[in-house]
């Protein structure tokens, strides 16, 4: 699981050495002696934790591997020095591997030192090591900086606390320091600043009352329909959970980066870097690499996209205007990567604090946009387009997407098998097919048919688990073979992407829509949330899930739509609470839902259980479920909120939730997903 990744450009050569210099500091912190310059490899282990150094011919490569409370820390930093075509870069990655419990890995600590010894930026703007002070003055700057086209990290703004004025510089430090080198991290100096760049975001978009307010990329104010994509934690949460929510802010930022495809040149550069330190291919190959073909910039595809966008925006330029000034130039002409804006000419007067037009790329002036367009021939030569030239594309991300799918697909079925195994082994042993004791409305017969299913089930056990075991297996190769088949077309997708983005719709910007997941048992519905739903936490065994799986393979999917959907409601529900967008609790959240939110029939949802059942430990212990410390520091907790996945009958499953999105986790915790626990009408 990739936890956090960075990557940085650097076109001051030579980076082997700062990076070693840095690197090398920060291992020697862990116990490691100080990296060997001399040495093209080298092998290293202290405590558990082993470093491998490799370099070769401008190229090289640290993996740092430390043993962690959930499998093992895997720390991966590769870099490559400029070259014509090129500039210099470092990949950065942090992994965790290993099936236990999920640790959180903020941005490694040499990162700020190394950000520190040259101009180093994400493509598009400047890395820096330490929070970014914005005066009234510098307001028009990091507008630009924040709308600069190439920008590849979200930007994190700290507005002015007003109680407390060492709280903003406080915040920032830390949310600098856990994010380096996958985001900028800015506050302001004062609330002058604070209210010139709010003026500037408009309502929708501004940041204020010691809230924190995270701008993704691309950005342009001007033209954000979706405000909410820039994500808020506000003023009240931060002072009320204090560093917990911090945590949620960086890890919303890191979370943002680590997912992210590498831009296309890094990519084909960092595969043949790898091939070049395995003794695989001459260093020659990186540069063969970045002479591979790429596609031209149609000056047809061009002028139909200009006259698309007159028809869009009556009366909007045709181009953008030039900026005023020459700026700073780098490698072949081109603005130097990290100057997102130049510095005005000496004595000129500061341009008004707007966002730029970013609509349209700056070049040479293109006919007026007034002009008349024929509507039903810029359709008929879109259409001709689409299908003539992008069809390979569009198959190629449709093939991806399905590939995409079917990865997912095969990992979810692998979980799921194993909790089906172990949940099948458990029956094997206990008899656990026989309706509970409690379950006064089983009848001889339905005890009569379980037993039979039990013999059954018993009379080849380690057929059936050998079968298993051989179904687990072809899962595991089938998946080996599509997640090939999927980095063979990611490739293909690149083109599609970059054509979207010359168009002025980058697909990385545009709104993702549910997916439209749907779980085939319990134990799929468990597994999901517990890897896509972040405001979720699962504590359940899956076993008790798993075992209502075996056991009513008819009925289980149907409960398990159920149970996603209510998964998907507390997770909506907890990230409104938790960021202080909503005060209610989750049955007025349901019960008030409107089209924008996920929510479920309050029929479902029991917030309550009777006082004969909490005042009783026969019932009330049945309820109690083991939490982390985190949350309670016995390690267990009542819980009486429940999801009601059948509402009468037998069998009659339950999904027991404690709600503490309103608390110090910010999150709901899942502490129980089976079937009906005892009661005083069922025993």
């Amino acid at each position: 699981m990739k936890l956090y990744q960075a990557v940085l450009r650097d076109s001051t050569p030579p980076i082997s050495i700062r990076l070693r210099r840095t690197y090398s500091d920060w291992v020697s912190d862990k116990g490691f002696p100080p990296i060997d310059a001399g040495r093209a490899r080298d092998e290293q282990e202290v405590k558990g934790a082993r470093l491998r150094v490799e370099r070769r011919n401008g190229s090289g490569r640290y993996t740092l591997e430390e043993p962690c409370a959930g499998g093992v820390l895997l720390t991966v930093v590769t870099y490559t020095e400029s070259m014509p075509g090129m500039t210099g870069w470092v990949v950065v990655t942090v992994e965790q591997t290993g099936d236990d419990e999920h640790v959180t890995a903020n941005a490694p600590g040499f990162l700020p030192a190394y950000l520190r010894t040259a101009r180093i930026t994400d493509g598009g703007v400047h890395l820096e090591d330490s929070p970014v002070v914005v005066d009234e003055e510098e307001v028009q700057r990091f507008v630009q900086t924040l709308t600069e086209r190439r920008r590849r990290v979200p930007v994190v703004v700290v507005s002015i606390e007003p109680r407390d004025p060492a709280a903003a510089p406080s915040r920032a430090a830390r949310l600098c320091e856990a994010t380096a080198g996958a985001a900028i991290v800015a506050r302001f100096a004062d609330v002058r600043a604070q209210e010139r760049f709010n003026d500037v975001m408009g309502e929708d978009l501004r940041v204020f009352g010691g809230g924190i307010r995270t701008y993704l990329a691309p950005f342009d104010p001007t033209t954000e329909r979706y405000a909410n994509r820039h994500r808020v934690m506000g003023g009240a949460t931060l002072r009320s959970q204090g560093d917990q929510a911090l945590d949620r802010v960086i890890d919303g930022v890191i979370g943002e980066t680590a997912r992210r495809a590498l831009p296309d040149e890094v990519e084909r550069t960092l595969q043949a870097v790898k091939k070049v330190l395995a003794g695989r291919a001459e260093p020659r190959a990186i540069a063969d690499a970045i002479a591979a073909p790429r596609p031209a910039v149609d000056p047809a595809r061009e002028d139909l996209r200009r006259a698309m966008m007159a028809l869009v925006r009556p009366g909007s330029p045709a181009t953008a205007k030039q900026p005023t000034g020459e700026p700073e130039t780098g490698e072949n002409g081109s603005r130097a990567p990290g100057d997102a804006c130049p510095e005005p000419n000496a004595g000129s007067e500061p341009a008004p604090a707007t966002a730029p037009d970013l609509t349209e790329p700056t070049g040479p002036p293109a006919p007026s946009a007034a002009a008349a367009v024929d509507a039903p021939a810029l359709a008929q030569t879109v259409a001709d387009t689409v299908v003539k030239e992008l069809r390979p594309e569009l198959e190629s991300a449709l093939t991806l997407a399905a590939a995409g799918e079917e990865i997912a697909r095969l990992s979810r079925q692998l979980k799921v098998l194993t909790v089906h195994v172990n949940a099948l082994r458990d029956l094997l042993t206990a008899q656990a097919f026989r309706p509970n004791a409690f379950q006064a409305d089983a009848t001889q017969a339905d005890a009569a048919k379980a037993d039979a299913t039990f013999a059954e089930a018993c009379d080849s056990p380690a057929e059936l688990l050998e079968r298993l075991r051989k179904d687990h297996d072809l899962l595991l190769a089938d998946y080996t073979d599509e997640v090939q088949n999927t980095r063979r077309l990611t490739a293909r997708v690149r083109d599609l992407e970059r054509k979207l983005a010359e168009a002025g719709q980058p697909a990385y910007g545009m709104p993702i829509e549910d997916d439209a997941f749907e779980p085939d048992s319990l134990a799929a519905a468990l597994i999901e949330a517990g890897e896509r739903l972040p405001y979720v936490r699962i504590c359940v065994d899956p076993n008790a899930a798993g075992q209502l799986d075996n056991q009513y393979p008819d009925w289980s999917r149907a409960w398990a739509v159920k149970a996603w959907m209510a998964l998907r409601a507390l997770d909506d529900f907890a990230r409104a609470r938790s960021s202080g967008e909503f005060s209610g609790g989750f049955y007025d959240w349901c019960a008030n839902g409107s089209a924008d939110r996920y929510t479920i029939p309050t029929g479902m949802l029991a917030m309550h259980e009777s006082q004969s059942v909490t005042n009783r430990a026969k019932y009330s212990t049945a309820r109690t479920f083991r939490v982390p410390p985190e949350l309670d520091p016995s390690g267990r907790i009542l819980m009486e909120a429940h999801i009601k996945l059948r509402a009468v009958g037998y069998p009659a499953p339950r999904m027991y939730f404690h709600d503490d999105s309103g608390g110090p986790t910010g999150k709901i915790w899942i502490g129980y997903l089976g079937d009906h626990l005892p009661n005083t009408r069922t025993n």
